[in-house]
C-alpha cells in the first residue's frame, strides 16, 4: 500500500506523510469548509464593509449576486479574525460589566438604509467614537500606520457611524484598530479622524448609481456591458470575482490587467 501524502499542508515543506499526513489534511479540509460556510462568508446582502470597495466592477457583481468565482484561497487569517472579535466582544462586555454601565455598544446591529445592516465592532459612548478592530499581517501593520487605512476600511468606518447616529447616539469620531495577527498587543496601530457623514452618504450615493446602471446595462444577459464598469486595483488575487485571463467578464475578472 502506498504511504498517504497530503498535498494540501504541506505546500511549505516537504508534504507530511502517514498519521500526520492524514490528520494534516483532515484539518485543512475541515477549517477550509467551516471557513466557507461561516456567516459572513455567506453574507448576500452587501454590508458597510463592502459599500466603500474601490474597484466597481467588483462592486456591481456583489450587486448583482454573481457566483464567486476565486473560491480556493486559504480562510485562515479571516478565522483569525472572526475569532479575535468574537474575543475582544466579551473582553469589552466585561468592561461593561466592572464599569457598571454600558459605556461601551458591542457588535451593535445597525440599520443604515433600507436593506442594508452591518454590525458595528465597538462603540465607546464616552469618548462617542466609532472602533473596528481589523487582525492584520505584519507587513499589513506597516503599510496601514504609513499609508493609513484606504478608501473601503475608511468609508466602512464612517458608514458604521450612520448607523450609531441613526440608532440615536452622538458620533464624533472614527478608528479602527489595527491589531498584529503576531507578536505583542503594544505593537497595534490606531487610525481615527472626526465623524463625516458625507462621506458615508457619497458612498451610498454611488451604491445608487451603479445600481442604476447595473438596471439599465443589466450586464448578466449582456455580458458586454461588464466592461463598462471599471476594475481598479484593490487586492486583485482575493477578490471573489478574479480568473486570471478571462475574456469573459461574465464568468470573472482577469483583475486590472484587462481593463
Amino acid at each position: 500500500m502506498t504511504a498517504f501524502t497530503q498535498p494540501a499542508a504541506g505546500w511549505a515543506a516537504t508534504p507530511l506523510t502517514g498519521l500526520a499526513g492524514a490528520i494534516a489534511t483532515s484539518v485543512v479540509s475541515t477549517v477550509k469548509h467551516a471557513g466557507a460556510n461561516a456567516p459572513r462568508s455567506l453574507q448576500k446582502v452587501i454590508g458597510p464593509s463592502g459599500i466603500g470597495m474601490p474597484c466597481t466592477r467588483r462592486l456591481a457583481y456583489t450587486l448583482t449576486d454573481q457566483p464567486p468565482i476565486n473560491t480556493g484561497g486559504d480562510p485562515w487569517a479571516s478565522i483569525i479574525g472572526t475569532a479575535v472579535h468574537a474575543w475582544m466582544a466579551d473582553v469589552y462586555e466585561a468592561e461593561n460589566r466592572r464599569l457598571g454601565a454600558e459605556r461601551y455598544l458591542v457588535e451593535k446591529r445597525l440599520h443604515i438604509r433600507g436593506n442594508i445592516y452591518g454590525s458595528s465592532d465597538l462603540f465607546d459612548r464616552g469618548t462617542g467614537a466609532v472602533i473596528d478592530w481589523k487582525v492584520v499581517g505584519p507587513d499589513q501593520l506597516k503599510k496601514y500606520a504609513k499609508q493609513g487605512p484606504g478608501d473601503q476600511y475608511r468609508t466602512q468606518g464612517h458608514i458604521y457611524g450612520l448607523g450609531q447616529e441613526n440608532a440615536g447616539e452622538v458620533v464624533n469620531d472614527v478608528a479602527i484598530v489595527f491589531l498584529p495577527r503576531g507578536g505583542r498587543i503594544d505593537g497595534l496601530h490606531v487610525w481615527s479622524e472626526p465623524y463625516d457623514r458625507s462621506i458615508a452618504l457619497a458612498a451610498l450615493e454611488r451604491m445608487d448609481n451603479v445600481l442604476t446602471a447595473l438596471s439599465a446595462l443589466d450586464p448578466p444577459n449582456n455580458p458586454d456591458a461588464w466592461g463598462l464598469f471599471p476594475a481598479t486595483e484593490s487586492y486583485c488575487t482575493f477578490c471573489d470575482y478574479f480568473l486570471p485571463g478571462s475574456t469573459d467578464l461574465n464568468k470573472g475578472c482577469p483583475g486590472t490587467s484587462t481593463k
